[in-house]
């Protein structure tokens, strides 16, 4: 492996957000391999409802569909048919949460294989050839 030789030191990662749809707090999940991560809700959903959803809002994908017939908004029946069809299984007043990607602090990131390491927690990974390096096994 061809890294820098400057002194690692653990990667500075913030771990929190808001959705930027509705405000919700949220985490970044990482997978068990570090290789990735996903943000989620505190609460673990990865969908927000709006507040202001009204009482006897239809709560399966057909009724709203049934609606709009029956209101004869033929272009927004298409517009929901098409995103139901297309995989989608929200309701209108639903969203997938989107966080808001936060800065990291500023901090000196290795190189290995003369690429910036990917930062996980605790660890820098290599993008090349994937190497975990942790700053304690640095030292030795």
């Amino acid at each position: 492996m061809t890294r820098s030789t400057a002194p690692l030191s653990p990667p500075l990662l913030v771990t929190i957000s808001t959705c930027s749809v509705c405000g919700t707090p949220m985490r970044r999940i990482w997978t068990d391999d570090l290789a990735d991560y996903r943000w989620r809700a505190e609460d673990g959903d990865v969908v927000g409802v709006a507040k202001d959803v009204p009482d006897g809002a239809p709560e399966s994908t057909e009724e709203p569909l049934d609606l709009l017939v029956l209101r004869g908004d033929f272009d927004a029946y298409s517009s929901l048919l098409a995103l139901y069809e297309s995989g989608s299984t929200l309701s209108p007043w639903e969203h997938r949460h989107q966080a808001i990607e936060p800065r990291s602090p500023d901090q000196v990131v290795p190189e290995c294989h003369g690429w910036p390491m990917r930062a996980a927690p605790g660890v820098w990974i290599c993008r090349v050839d994937g190497d975990v390096v942790r700053p304690l096994d640095d030292a030795a």
